[in-house]
C-alpha cells in the first residue's frame, strides 16, 4: 500500500507555465498514477470553465479544488461537495476604495466573469484562461445584489499591496485577502482556503491527511502545503512559502516534481 494516496496539485506556476501547456510528461505521469489508483486533483483559484480543459487532459476524477478552495466540485458529475461566497453586497461597499486603485477588477458570480472596464489586462488574463469577461453596465445595481464567490484585482505589485493595506480594515472579518500571483490579489470569503479546500476533498475520499501531498507556489498554496502530510513548494516560491512546506521540489534540471513525486509515491509514480 502506498504511503499517500491523495495528491493536489496548484495549476498556475506549479505545473502551468506562461504557455499555458501543460507538459507531456507530467500529463503522461499523472494518468499513470491514477490508473494505478491514487487520486490526482486540482487546486486552482480559477474558475472551472478556465479549469476543465486541464483536469480532462490529465484524467482526473478526484472532486477539484476551484476559486481559491471556495468550490469543491466533482469533474465527472459537476456536482458541488462545498461552496462559500463573498457577502451579500460586498464588492459594492468596497467599490470607492479599488474603483479609485491602478488596478482592474474581476468578479466571478454563477460560473461566469465580470468586468468594469475590458482593459488590456482584463484581455490579457481572459485569452489566458480561456474564458471571457461580460462588462458590467450599472455597477452599484449589480455589485450590491448577487452572489459573488471571489473578487480578483491585477495590477503591479506595488499597487497591489497598497491597495490591500485599504482594503484589510474595511472588510474587517467579512473576507480575507490573498496573493495568487505577485500581480493577482484576491478577495475571498472569510475562512476559505485551498487548505480547508484540501481537508473536504480527502474526508470525501475517506484519506487521512497524513496521506496527502500538496503542491504549490504562492501565498494562496500555503494553508494547503501546511496542512497536507507533505507539502511541498516549487523552487520559484517565495521565501514564506519554502518556508512553510516540509520539502522544495527539485530544479528542472534535477528532475523536477516528478522525481520528488516518484520519491514520495513510486507504487504510483516512479
Amino acid at each position: 500500500m502506498a504511503s499517500f494516496d491523495l495528491v493536489v496539485l496548484d495549476l498556475d506556476g506549479t505545473i502551468l507555465d506562461r504557455s499555458m501547456i501543460l507538459d507531456p510528461a507530467l500529463v503522461a505521469a499523472v494518468r499513470k498514477a491514477v490508473g494505478r489508483g491514487c487520486a490526482v486533483t486540482l487546486a486552482t483559484g480559477r474558475m472551472p470553465a478556465a479549469t476543465r480543459r486541464y483536469w480532462e487532459e490529465l484524467g482526473i476524477r478526484a472532486p477539484v479544488i476551484l476559486y481559491n478552495g471556495a468550490l469543491v466540485r466533482e469533474p465527472t458529475t459537476g456536482r458541488n461537495l462545498s461552496v462559500t461566497g463573498l457577502p451579500p453586497g460586498l464588492p459594492w461597499t468596497l467599490y470607492e476604495i479599488y474603483a479609485n486603485a491602478p488596478v482592474h477588477p474581476l468578479f466571478y458570480r454563477d460560473d461566469a466573469l465580470y468586468c468594469l472596464e475590458p482593459t488590456h489586462a482584463v484581455l490579457t488574463y481572459c485569452r489566458e484562461m480561456g474564458v471571457e469577461a461580460e462588462r458590467i453596465p450599472e455597477p452599484e445595481s449589480f455589485l450590491e445584489t448577487g452572489s459573488f464567490i471571489k473578487c480578483l484585482f491585477i495590477g503591479h505589485p506595488a499597487d497591489l499591496s497598497t491597495l490591500r493595506a485599504e482594503l484589510t480594515p474595511a472588510t474587517g472579518s467579512a473576507a480575507r485577502l490573498v496573493l495568487s500571483r505577485t500581480d493577482y490579489l484576491e478577495l475571498l470569503p472569510s475562512g476559505v482556503s485551498k487548505g480547508e479546500a484540501l481537508k473536504v476533498v480527502a474526508r470525501h475520499l475517506g484519506i487521512p491527511p497524513a496521506r496527502t501531498i500538496a503542491v504549490g507556489d504562492q501565498e494562496n498554496d500555503l494553508e494547503m502545503i501546511q496542512g497536507a502530510g507533505v507539502g511541498i513548494a516549487m523552487p520559484n516560491s517565495p521565501a514564506a512559502v519554502q518556508a512553510g512546506a516540509h520539502r522544495v521540489a527539485p530544479l528542472p534540471e534535477a528532475g523536477g516534481l516528478l522525481a520528488l513525486l516518484a520519491d514520495l509515491c513510486p507504487e504510483y509514480f516512479g
